[in-house]
């Protein structure tokens, strides 16, 4: 049963106002410590990590290492898949790429075996 529902309720079984009164300031109070606590244990989750003096929030460790492995994932797409030691920057037309070293000696993309027909120089 609603808040509301139980202070009609107890209305009409003792018609005064001051019991309607009292319950739903009972309510009221027990509606606004509800909220309150809930804001409290959201805001305790969400500052996670002391403020440090350049006002910025120390990261977790957790945060740490989600922040290295997206670098990781970064570092790795951006390699040559031929060589793994150069960054890419040819391209082609299907869409693959490998650093310009390992492009000019290609005749089929080493991902998906399609001839090479035009290499494309990225910067």
């Amino acid at each position: 049963p609603s808040s509301a529902s139980v202070a009609s309720y107890i209305e009409t079984l003792v018609p005064c106002s001051s019991v309607s009164s009292a319950s739903s300031t009972s309510i009221n109070n027990t509606n606004t410590n509800a909220n309150i606590n809930n804001n409290t244990s959201n805001n305790n989750s969400n500052n996670s990590g002391q403020i440090m003096n350049n006002g910025s929030r120390d990261m977790s460790s957790t945060d740490f290492q989600k922040l290295q492995q997206q670098l990781h994932d970064i570092k790795e797409q951006t390699m040559c898949p031929v060589c793994l030691d150069r960054i890419k920057n040819m391209i082609f037309l299907c869409g693959h790429g490998t650093c310009q070293m390992c492009g000019d000696r290609m005749h089929v993309c080493p991902i998906c075996r399609k001839p090479v027909e035009k290499r494309i120089i990225v910067f």
